[in-house]
């Protein structure tokens, strides 16, 4: 059984201003989520591996409601939405991170865009929380919230080609 391993970021289920700010097509909160959970689950398998880069939902009901209906295995890497006691006492996620450092090829994960000076041990920053405004990043930096990654997450041989180029 091969266990894949995927990012994604800002998900932001239950969240009823996103659409206006940042996803114009979608009818309703109801609408969003079920595109995005059909594109995750058609994309990530029972057995594999989630990072979400956080801002996973608007409340912990919200998530409460919502991860049941995800595959896979999620560890959240928190973001300025998540709220983490109510989060890590619901039990939804394998871990949680404030961020997360892959070594092995070169890149730090996190939620909101790092410095170039804040990263240790590669020189890469995969993040989220622009949605998809990528003004003011610079190459080291990549962006996978849902609205750069058409809703779906991104494999991590993808990320990992960008981030050993």
């Amino acid at each position: 059984m091969t266990r894949n391993v995927w990012f994604t970021s800002d998900t932001h289920f239950g969240h009823n201003n996103i659409i206006q700010y940042c996803r114009p097509q979608f009818f309703n909160v109801y609408d969003m989520e079920q595109a995005i959970i059909e594109r995750w689950n058609a994309t990530v398998g029972a057995q594999d591996l989630v990072y979400h880069l956080g801002d996973f939902a608007w409340k912990t009901e919200d998530a409460k409601r919502v991860r049941p209906l995800l595959n896979g295995t999620i560890r959240l890497i928190v973001g300025n939405h998540d709220d983490i006691p109510a989060l890590a006492a619901a039990g939804l996620f394998q871990r949680i991170y404030l961020w997360r450092q892959f070594r092995e090829i070169g890149l730090t994960a996190s939620h909101i865009p790092m410095r170039l000076d804040q990263l240790r041990h590669g020189s890469k920053n995969l993040h989220g929380h622009v949605h998809g405004n990528l003004e003011g990043l610079e190459e080291f930096h990549r962006d996978v919230s849902v609205e750069s990654t058409n809703f779906t997450p991104v494999h991590f041989d993808e990320i990992a080609a960008w981030a050993k180029d």
